[in-house]
């Protein structure tokens, strides 16, 4: 004769859980963001609502001015530069300062989708760091090709480009077939070398495939909402190269 279950009001499963002395089960948060990427998202927010919102047009042009990136500063003469002082932080604040909300939200968007495994791997100090770094990246790149462009280049679409770089190096790899699903070991999978990663076909697609389209968006072939200034795409080339070259040295899990 079967025996009852117990309580109609409780799960079969947990009821099953108890009959076999497991522990109860530990359930996982429907949004499970590492707090460094949920800090960046506000500090974006924040930003961009103040200047919209709060700060009138030409107290906005004196931000722009003073934190966004602006090539020409680093090669005219100093009296012919409004803050010569910026130089020495432009190459970095300029990741938090954004054209319109579409342009915050896309970058979060994918700063979501992949700086949130990177996080997870790195750590929230080493993700900082690798974020400053990527910035600078992504600046240098852009000065490279155009050292006295007076056009300001603003939002984190560098550091983007670099967490996408740093991830395929170890969600893409023969062990990283967990790296999606929730657990402290998940996005711990051995990376690939840089020559395994150069070599692996999802590497060389997914590669391929991002620079077919910044190129299109770049050129204007393909316009791109959110963008108030033409498209950096030097940056985002820098800043990809830097996550994908530079990965290694930010990683503390390892290779295979």
């Amino acid at each position: 004769m079967e025996q009852p279950l117990g309580n109609k009001s409780e799960r079969v499963d947990d009821l099953l859980r108890d009959e076999l002395h497991l522990p109860p089960e530990r359930k996982q948060p429907a949004i499970n963001l590492p707090p460094v990427i949920t800090a960046l998202v506000a500090i974006f927010i924040i930003v961009h609502a103040t200047r919209i919102y709060l700060l009138s047009p030409e107290q906005d042009f004196q931000v722009i001015l003073q934190f966004a990136f602006i090539p020409a500063f680093f090669t005219f003469p100093l009296d012919q530069v409004p803050y010569p002082a910026s130089r020495y932080w432009s190459y970095v604040s300029y990741a938090f300062l954004h054209g319109d909300w579409t342009h915050v939200f896309v970058n979060v968007l994918w700063m979501v989708a992949f700086g949130s495994a990177v996080a997870k791997r790195f750590g929230s100090k080493r993700f900082l760091g690798f974020t400053v770094f990527a910035a600078i990246a992504g600046a240098l790149a852009h000065f490279a090709m155009r050292p006295g462009d007076v056009a300001p280049v603003i939002g984190a679409s560098a550091c983007v480009s670099a967490y996408m770089g740093a991830a395929i190096r170890f969600i893409m790899g023969p062990g990283a077939l967990g790296a999606g699903r929730a657990g402290a070991g998940s996005y711990q999978p051995p990376a690939l070398s840089l020559v395994q990663a150069l070599t692996n076909r999802n590497v060389i697609l997914f590669v391929g495939v991002w620079f077919g389209l910044n190129f299109l968006f770049g050129t204007g072939i393909i316009p791109l909402a959110g963008e108030d200034v033409k498209i950096a795409w030097e940056a985002h080339v820098g800043g990809f190269l830097f996550g994908l070259i530079g990965f290694s040295l930010f990683d503390p899990v390892g290779r295979r």
